[in-house]
């Protein structure tokens, strides 16, 4: 394939290349779609060196602490560091896991080791790359190797910017995807093309001819759905543009170069390319100059003419050959101008055989000698040899392509086959062409047509209509793919501030005076409902804390849910969520839920959850809520609930605040399906909360 060939192939498919690219994006996004958000925070380490106090020690000092930077970069990853991280954050994973989610780099000619942690938690994030930074220093003093004149280790590690927790997730990348997916949709959509155009490509246009075959055509001839009702438009519609496409290959055909081209036999690679029909057009249009014009139907497998032109059946071609009548008996007239037609005839068993023959020749040769133009429509070079006999006899074949239709190894083959029988091709004709003529071809015939004033031709001819409408939907399918991205980019956004909302969080944020609360439970901890408003949001305003808001909606002590239900990537039980509030090392903790337990046995999960959260978190306030209805109703499973986490609180040493239902038969607290306060409900709720909190 040519520079020419890929070009073309480029201007011919650009919209499916176009589309392929943007889907791949689209496909892309879609990747990205089903990644969880991981969140990625770093903490920095300096290391120094204890060197003595002339310039020279002091660059020997410098270098070295640069090289120990990198050495305890390594070191960082190691178990020597990771297991004591994950015993203090109490991880549940293993020194292999953790050492996939952590990296230490060192940025060049520094001692700096920058400790980069990843997990689909924000605050875990956070607390395990300043975990890791903390254990690294200590490793630091215990490895450095002891000098006598120096007290204590002479290289020392110390941290000097702590992790906070990320506020937007690291990965997956929107962007990234979408441009390796568009990438990827730009390369197959090439792909398929370049192997459709090799295996598969067919003829559309003149240039594609010329450029593809090697062949000029003598013309070429419109798309018309008229054709299938009226074959012949130079008889029924003399003033058409498809009749002057006509009339200007008949001219071509009258100069070709050679002495005798009075006899034309038609032709093509394959059935279904309007070889016939282009044969009884120019047939039609020879005999409109007066010339006298005899057009043969020599295709005796497949026969059209009498139902095209309207004919009477009967006698024919073979039958005057066989000696059954004679020709002035067998050809008919057609049309105003007296074109003269010899039909088909009787369906032989040996069609090639009688053409060849020597009494198919003579035939043949009566009918040259007869008429000044001889107009012959043959079978598909491609189907019969019946297309070369007739070639060898008269000098060539005019070939008709039909654009769309015909694949170029078709026509390479046909090509071919006249080469080997030794037949001239005198020209080819493009027909069924897709495009329209130009506007001022069309201006001109229609002014003809209607026998008026000149008129301006429509600039919205029907191929501007298609190119217009090809740009509409590249710019549509962009436009989605587009509104596909920003929205995913929104709600990872949402996603990830919701669920790390831990940005607070004493273990990152050191120093900062408001006490952080992280409140644990179901839908009414979440907001559901509220358009924004939540109770934990009131509470901790009015109490001065630092809120992280781990609510889940569907969820219970025992009951989990998924993510169409609860609106997170992860819905897990209370139970499960121990380590997310561990991991923030808040100064309260709120439980908040067990409507959706229903009937279930939550005493041994509460207990479970309490006792570890009592024991890791020795310095926090930790309070339960009793049980609280979710919708309007009260079912009456959370007495047996409530009874369960007041006992599992009172033997876990853990606050129990029994805060009844406040919404109780208050319609007007919820939304209109009673499924969830409104948010004049969670100011209620907030109301009932603070109050049982500081009493």
């Amino acid at each position: 394939m040519t520079v020419g060939d890929a070009i073309r192939l480029l201007r011919a498919h650009w919209l499916f290349i176009v589309l392929a690219t943007l889907l791949g994006a689209a496909a892309g996004i879609g990747l990205a779609a089903t990644r969880t958000p991981e969140f990625t925070a770093s903490a920095d380490v300096v290391i120094t060196v204890t060197s003595g106090q002339t310039t020279g020690e002091l660059a020997q000092g410098s270098t070295f602490s640069q090289q120990q930077a990198r050495n305890f970069a390594a070191i960082a990853t190691r178990e020597i560091v990771l297991a004591p991280v994950i015993e203090e954050l109490d991880l549940d994973t293993t020194v292999e896991g953790l050492r996939r989610s952590v990296s230490a780099s060192v940025p060049l000619n520094t001692s700096l080791v920058t400790i980069e942690a990843t997990d689909p938690e924000p605050a875990v994030a956070a607390a395990i790359a300043n975990s890791t930074a903390s254990h690294l220093a200590e490793t630091v003093a215990g490895l450095s190797p002891k000098v006598d004149d120096v007290s204590g280790s002479p290289v020392k590690a110390q941290l000097i910017e702590s992790a906070t927790v990320p506020r937007s997730p690291s990965s997956p990348n929107i962007g990234l995807f979408a441009i390796f997916g568009a990438l990827a949709g730009l390369l197959v959509g090439l792909a398929y093309q370049v192997i459709a155009e090799l295996s598969f490509a067919r003829v559309r246009t003149a240039d594609e001819l010329t450029d593809t075959l090697g062949l000029t055509p003598l013309g070429t001839i419109s798309r018309d759905r008229a054709a299938e009702t009226s074959p012949v438009a130079v008889a029924s519609a003399p003033l058409s543009v498809r009749s002057e496409q006509v009339r200007q290959i008949r001219t071509a055909l009258k100069f070709l170069p050679g002495s005798d081209h009075r006899a034309l036999v038609f032709s093509s690679a394959i059935s279904g390319e309007g070889k016939s029909t282009t044969a009884m057009n120019l047939a039609a249009a020879f005999a409109a100059e007066g010339v006298s014009t005899c057009l043969v139907e020599a295709d005796l497998r497949r026969p059209v003419l009498v139902d095209a032109l309207d004919l009477t059946g009967g006698a024919g071609l073979t039958d005057v050959i066989v000696g059954d009548c004679e020709l002035d008996d067998a050809i008919q007239p057609w049309g105003p101008d007296s074109l003269q037609v010899l039909i088909a005839g009787t369906v032989p068993p040996n069609p090639s055989e009688l053409l060849g023959s020597e009494r198919g020749r003579e035939v043949l040769d009566q009918i040259h000698r007869r008429f000044d133009v001889v107009v012959i429509d043959s079978p598909p070079l491609n189907a019969v040899t019946d297309a070369k006999v007739l070639g060898r006899q008269f000098g060539g074949i005019v070939l008709v392509v039909g654009a769309h239709r015909a694949r170029t190894a078709d026509l390479r083959r046909a090509l071919t086959a006249l080469e080997i029988a030794d037949v001239p091709l005198k020209g080819s004709i493009l027909n069924l062409v897709r495009d329209n003529p130009t506007p001022n071809a069309y201006a001109y015939s229609h002014n003809l047509a209607t026998h008026g004033a000149p008129q301006r031709a429509s600039v919205w001819d029907n191929q501007r209509l298609r190119t217009v409408g090809k740009v509409a939907l590249a710019a549509a399918v962009a436009l989605c793919v587009a509104v596909a991205g920003m929205l995913l980019s929104s709600w990872t956004g949402n996603a990830s501030h919701a669920s790390a909302s831990q940005a607070s969080s004493p273990a990152v944020s050191l120093g900062d005076p408001k006490p952080v609360a992280v409140f644990v439970g179901d839908s009414l901890v979440q907001g559901i409902g509220g358009d924004g408003t939540t109770w934990p949001s009131l509470v901790s305003a009015e109490l001065g804390w630092d809120e992280v808001n781990l609510g889940r909606a569907a969820t219970g002590y025992v009951t989990s849910a998924d993510a169409s239900a609860c609106g997170h990537d992860t819905c897990p039980t209370f139970v499960e969520m121990a380590d997310g509030v561990i991991a923030v090392e808040p100064d309260v903790v709120l439980v908040s839920g067990g409507a959706y337990d229903g009937d279930k046995d939550v005493a041994a999960a509460s207990l479970s959850l309490f006792e570890r959260l009592r024991s890791e978190l020795s310095a926090a306030r930790i309070v339960v809520l009793s049980p609280m209805p979710v919708g309007n109703t009260t079912p009456d499973t959370l007495s047996k609930t409530a009874s369960a986490v007041a006992h599992s609180a009172d033997q876990a040493g853990v606050d129990y605040l029994d805060v009844g239902f406040p919404l109780a038969h208050h319609e007007d607290l919820f939304t209109r399906d009673g499924k969830a306060p409104n948010a004049d409900g969670y100011g209620v709720l907030a109301d009932t909360i603070t109050e049982a909190i500081t009493s």
